[in-house]
């Protein structure tokens, strides 16, 4: 046989063999996993792997939990609250000794020169000096006409209220839970408005009795008052209010913050039940 003819048989062979090669693979069942397909970027040439698809599956949320979250800090009530009755600061006076002036209804030249001067909320004065164990006290008020003066005095668990205008009385109220009860009324005394013997002895024996003595505003000068006061408790704690015969019902008052039933009107006279709070009063200081 030509050696040509043979050798293009033997290549012809090798062919057929690998088509049919070819048709085998074709016809065997795919791979079970997808495989990648990387493209190749036409400026590079680069194999890239297409990113993964996001899935719409969402992420389970926390369990919750028994364990209580703090609360937020409280707002302080000194800045949510709004203060009905501001506090009162505590007012101490120094009272200077003196000379024992006479109780006549005016604040004679001289008398008085010792006392120290406060101011009530009308600008009328009150002047205030001790002698002999005793509390004197002078008002003057800022108008010429007649007025009638409580004078508050804490006497441990018990409130007096020294009254003078047309005649002296006491009335005195007790401590109780929640207000003051009236235990005592007024009796008035002492009407006599002269030097006589038989009205000088009067006061004399309230003085005694009572503790106390002023005079009445038919004496002296009708716009000033004079009190003697004995003060035997401590704290020695006092208030004043006076009221003109004009305007009864409007309080004038010392000290400047006080702010409790001293300062209530009462047209109908003194109720049985009052709210005090001496701790707003002026505390007396007589060591000087």
């Amino acid at each position: 046989m030509n050696p040509h003819k043979t050798t293009c048989l033997y290549a012809l062979a090798i062919v057929c063999l690998a088509l049919v090669l070819a048709v085998s693979a074709c016809g065997q069942a795919p791979p079970t996993s997808t495989p990648e397909v990387k493209t190749a970027t036409p400026e590079t040439g680069e194999t890239q792997v297409p990113p993964e698809q996001p899935t719409d599956t969402l992420e389970p949320a926390p369990e919750p939990t028994d364990t209580p979250q703090p609360a937020p800090p409280a707002e302080s009530s000194a800045s949510t609250m709004e203060t009905l009755t501001p506090l009162a600061e505590q007012v101490a006076v120094s009272v200077p000794p003196g000379n024992p002036p006479t109780i006549d209804g005016t604040l004679s030249a001289g008398e008085w020169e010792d006392a120290a001067i406060e101011l009530l909320s009308d600008g009328s004065e009150l002047l205030m000096m001790h002698a002999d164990g005793y509390l004197y006290l002078g008002i003057r008020s800022t108008t010429r006409e007649g007025f009638a003066a409580n004078i508050y005095v804490e006497d441990n668990d018990q409130v007096r209220i020294l009254h003078a205008f047309a005649a002296l009385g006491t009335a005195i109220y007790q401590q109780g839970t929640d207000s003051w009860q009236q235990t005592r009324v007024f009796d008035w005394k002492c009407r006599g408005s002269s030097n006589s013997e038989a009205a000088v002895a009067a006061r004399a024996a309230y003085l005694q009795d009572e503790r106390w003595v002023a005079g009445i505003s038919l004496m002296g000068t009708p716009n000033e008052l004079e009190y003697q006061i004995e003060l035997t408790s401590t704290p020695r704690r006092i208030a004043v209010s006076p009221a003109r015969s004009s305007s009864p019902d409007e309080r004038v008052f010392w000290p400047a913050t006080l702010d409790d039933d001293c300062i209530k009107p009462t047209p109908g006279g003194m109720p049985p039940e009052l709210h005090f709070s001496p701790v707003q009063w002026a505390e007396i200081d007589l060591s000087l």
